[in-house]
């Protein structure tokens, strides 16, 4: 595509302008602090915070095993 063909993108600026519209300035909003890392927030050594953790997920664990089970079991079933 040559400088002078005008073709699909002819009408655009050559150069991005150096500034951003009005519209743009006013929206402007101050940056947000980002969430530390709950390791940093709890401390290094949290035995207590680990094991409740551990056993969350544990928990999490077995009721979706135990989702899945009861699904296949009505699956299953003759219905009515």
């Amino acid at each position: 595509m040559s400088p002078d063909d005008p073709g699909m993108l002819g009408n655009l600026p050559r150069s991005r302008p150096g500034r951003r519209s009005d519209k743009r300035s006013e929206g402007t909003r101050p940056a947000q602090p980002r969430a530390t890392p709950r390791s940093e927030a709890e401390g290094p050594d949290d035995p207590v915070g680990d094991a409740l953790r551990v056993a969350a997920r544990g928990v999490g664990t077995g009721l979706r095993v135990a989702n899945g089970v009861t699904r296949q079991v009505l699956r299953r079933l003759p219905r009515p």
